[in-house]
């Protein structure tokens, strides 16, 4: 099996409306897989669950381009998150966890999230969107839904945003190609869970198999190889749930 390469071809943006508007023109146009879209300011950056993805400074705010085989489609925001959490670990000493399917929590505030985009068609593509809190103030800024905080807040200091571009790129990389060769299986990565062993509200749009509740409560038990979570529901049943969003 070939190796993966992230990043050898970049667009870099002073300002666009975001970096998955920009990806999601290229696949159109037959893209190589592992460009990357890079932007300094988003106009109408998004996250998950249509919100807005608010920056008020210096972020990195990039967008990877993938063609993974749809087996591995669910597996990609677990993988971007662990990259992204392998990059910050070599900057702070605090706690780090990833909270499924999508953020990445120092000392339980947001600052990350991936957002996958999947497009299945002739040829199956998949955005990944990621947002990195680099040196914008969340200390004085009340306009984040979460507790957040970003890597200047962490440090004292002032990051360049690409450097950390770059060493995310480099480590999904190497991540996405040990799960490739079957080095690395994402069950591994359970004991990075933000609530294992807890129970978890889970937000509107995931869905159990039996009712579709405001607030689903579930116990996290795992991560399934395929990327989904194992988890225990309130009359005891284990279940796997699913967060992969499907563009049709």
């Amino acid at each position: 099996m070939k190796k993966i390469y992230i990043g050898k071809k970049k667009y870099i943006f002073n300002e666009i409306s975001s970096t998955m508007d920009i990806a999601n023109f290229f696949i159109h146009t037959g893209i190589e897989e592992g460009t990357v879209v890079v932007a300094k300011f988003q106009t109408d950056g998004r996250g998950s669950n249509q919100r807005k993805w608010l920056s008020n400074g210096n972020d990195a705010l990039f967008s990877i381009i993938m063609k993974p085989e749809i087996s591995l489609m669910s597996t990609l925001p677990i993988i971007s998150a662990f990259s992204i959490y392998k990059v910050l670990e070599k900057f702070i000493d605090t706690e780090i966890k990833i909270k499924w399917p999508n953020d990445v929590l120092v000392d339980g505030k947001k600052i990350s999230g991936v957002l996958v985009e999947n497009h299945i068609k002739t040829d199956n593509y998949s955005i990944i969107g990621i947002g990195i809190n680099i040196n914008s103030d969340h200390k004085k800024n009340n306009t984040f839904i979460y507790p957040s905080v970003s890597l200047k807040e962490l440090l004292n200091e002032k990051i360049q945003p690409l450097e950390i571009v770059e060493d995310v790129l480099k480590s999904f990389e190497n991540i996405y190609n040990e799960i490739l060769i079957g080095k690395l299986k994402i069950s591994n990565l359970s004991d990075m869970l933000y609530g294992l062993n807890k129970r978890v509200a889970f937000r509107t749009n995931y869905k159990s198999f039996d009712r579709q509740s405001e607030n689903a409560f579930y116990k996290i038990i795992s991560l399934n190889d395929d990327g989904t979570l194992e988890v225990l529901d309130n009359n005891g049943k284990k279940i796997s749930i699913n967060a992969s969003e499907i563009i049709t």
